[in-house]
């Protein structure tokens, strides 16, 4: 059985956040992730929605992936990066249980629950991060990362169907991505073919 994993999808595996936001705030006055009608994120995806130029499009994918890491709390913040450096370390427990701190104090934010899911996969355990992808998806839908790594997750364990259905709608937010787009094109060539 053969698996995709996009160009993105890898930066979203193996990229870990860099630092503390510059944004982070004093957890006494932190913003909500809930978007409002001048949320920076929504302009993020009309510009990547609306690109067609692939290395253009890339640019906008990675500016919306880190920011999608960040958290308004400087608190979480710093448990994400705790948590980065355990990982970077071989400490996968203590990088858990640095993500699973942050999720307690902002269950409201994807940031905790992205990085959490990425490292449930790495290390195989795919219902873990399939429950961590879907609460980080519940709170920000148009993740394609998130996307991306549940179809991979689906596509591993033997559902291409529901692995192309995410993959299609990681095209809506995401349709200069041409290697999923080819992707999606041979999987339905080839879904078709196997219903022959």
């Amino acid at each position: 059985m053969r698996f995709f994993v996009p160009a993105f999808l890898t930066m979203f595996l193996l990229v870990p956040l860099a630092g503390l936001s510059a944004h982070a705030q004093t957890d006494g006055g932190e913003a909500s992730s809930v978007e409002t009608p001048s949320d920076p994120l929504d302009a993020m995806y009309r510009k990547l929605s609306r690109t067609r130029d692939p290395d253009l499009a890339a640019v906008f994918a990675k500016d919306i992936d880190d920011y999608l890491d960040r958290s308004p709390s400087a608190t979480v913040s710093l448990l994400i990066k705790w948590s980065d450096e355990a990982e970077a370390d071989g400490r996968t427990a203590a990088a858990l249980d640095f993500l699973s701190e942050a999720i307690a104090l902002r269950p409201d934010e994807p940031a905790a629950y992205r990085k959490r899911a990425v490292i449930h996969y790495t290390h195989g355990d795919f219902n873990r991060a399939m429950d961590d992808i879907g609460s980080a998806l519940k709170l920000e839908p148009r993740d394609f990362g998130g996307l991306g790594l549940m179809a991979t997750i689906l596509d591993r364990t033997g559902r291409p169907e529901a692995a192309l259905q995410v993959w299609r709608r990681y095209l809506d937010f995401y349709p200069a991505d041409r290697d999923v787009g080819a992707y999606v094109d041979n999987t339905e060539n080839d879904l078709a073919g196997r219903r022959l």
